[in-house]
């Protein structure tokens, strides 16, 4: 018998090493797990570069471009009515560092005001941390609708023989590196805290049964502590108290401690504020569109929207792009990724009279981005067209479209 335990805790041991060694490391960061309709009807990025995709630790790079929170938002998420926002970036735990971050011009180091329709074109200086080759995106959270992720770039971050640091200025003076500031007291913070938990887990789960022993605890009334059963006595309750006592004495020789280490304290700051409207925001519209419909051909992966556009401006305008989540498609003739193909011009002209267009975009991304909704309760596709005129005046115009279903 005993033998045979031992072959099935072995071979469990080797499988589990196996499955373990195996399994290729994750580096996505779920964006694809998120609905089409939430991904495509919430917030566009516009534009969105990246400054350098090597540095070093230490070196910096920024990550600029346009979020629009479109008008086509849903009713669902935060009462339809998104108001609170908080833009940030998105990497496998903390391999790099945001160290600065502008919207419409202005530092806004917290959360910010938005509205639906809102345009916030945005700067992100972003400071290499740990060596390795990270994925990282520009995300922005919404208070009740979570956060939404921007398109996302591989960004190396190679090693610096003088290693990394985090230098802030005080405003009472001096420079400390945030890396390793008041690390020790930190640790024993955390151990003592420690102890006191596993302690009294321990006391609770080894010598005593009312955690290992549930066919008993089962059976005990609520708000009865058991002792008539011998579960909790009063040798117990003493032990109890006195937890309690060393745990209060702990937060008490923390609080003078601290009380004396940092006499000059500053509250946390909590700013929220309404960033200023960026000029495109205030511009002429120079186009609108109708609701169109699409279809997708799987075969071939490709889209394909047509839509009744009017030109609202006085002089020819020209859709240069069209983008929608993580993906983005410039005018282009070649059937391709990223390429849109628009018939039959993509130069509208002006005139009272909507004119009837086709956007082609044959892209695999559709379907690996998952992008092309199948068995979702909003079958639609939505985004944004980018329009421009000769003279560079630019703006922007949602799209939406009903997608006829597929069953495949």
């Amino acid at each position: 018998m005993r033998r045979r335990i031992r072959r099935v805790f072995w071979a469990t041991l080797v499988a589990g090493a196996l499955l373990v060694g195996s399994a290729p490391a994750a580096s996505a960061h779920g964006e694809r797990a998120q609905e089409a309709f939430l991904r495509m009807r919430t917030v566009a990025w516009i534009d969105t570069t990246y400054s350098r995709t090597t540095v070093r630790q230490g070196e910096t790079f920024t990550i600029t471009g346009t979020a629009k929170i479109l008008d086509a938002w849903p009713t669902k998420l935060a009462a339809g009515a998104p108001n609170t926002g908080f833009m940030g970036i998105i990497a496998p735990g903390p391999v790099v560092l945001l160290k600065e971050r502008t919207i419409n011009g202005v530092s806004a180091p917290t959360r910010i005001d938005i509205r639906r329709g809102g345009i916030y074109e945005f700067s992100m200086t972003v400071a290499g941390r740990r060596p390795g080759r990270w994925h990282v995106h520009p995300s922005f959270s919404v208070k009740g609708a979570g956060t939404l992720l921007g398109p996302g770039e591989w960004i190396t971050v190679e090693e610096n023989p003088d290693g990394f640091t985090n230098d802030v200025q005080l405003v009472g003076g001096g420079t400390v590196n945030l890396e390793n500031y008041q690390l020790t007291p930190v640790w024993i913070w955390l151990i003592l805290t420690f102890l006191i938990g596993l302690a009294w887990m321990i006391y609770w789960t080894v010598p005593k049964r009312t955690v290992t022993n549930l066919a008993v605890t089962s059976q005990i009334p609520l708000n009865t502590d058991g002792m008539e059963y011998g579960l909790i006595t009063k040798k117990d309750h003493r032990n109890m108290n006195l937890f309690v006592l060393g745990t209060v004495l702990l937060l008490v020789v923390g609080w003078i401690w601290q009380s004396a280490a940092f006499p000059d304290k500053m509250p946390q700051q909590i700013i929220q504020f309404a960033p200023p409207e960026p000029a495109i925001a205030s511009a002429p519209a120079l186009a609108e569109s109708a609701v169109g419909s699409a279809t997708y051909d799987a075969a071939s992966q490709t889209l394909t929207v047509e839509t009744d556009i009017t030109n609202l401006s006085q002089e020819p305008v020209n859709l240069t792009q069209f983008t929608t989540t993580t993906l983005r498609f410039t005018t282009g003739s070649a059937a391709g990724p990223g390429v849109l193909q628009v018939t039959p011009d993509s130069t509208i002209q002006p005139g009272s009279a909507p004119t009837r267009v086709t956007l082609t975009m044959k892209d695999p991304a559709w379907e690996t981005e998952h992008l092309v909704p199948i068995g979702e309760s909003q079958l639609l596709v939505t985004g944004v067209m980018v329009f421009e005129t000769a003279d560079g005046q630019k703006n922007y115009t949602e799209l939406e479209a009903n997608l006829t279903p597929r069953f495949d």
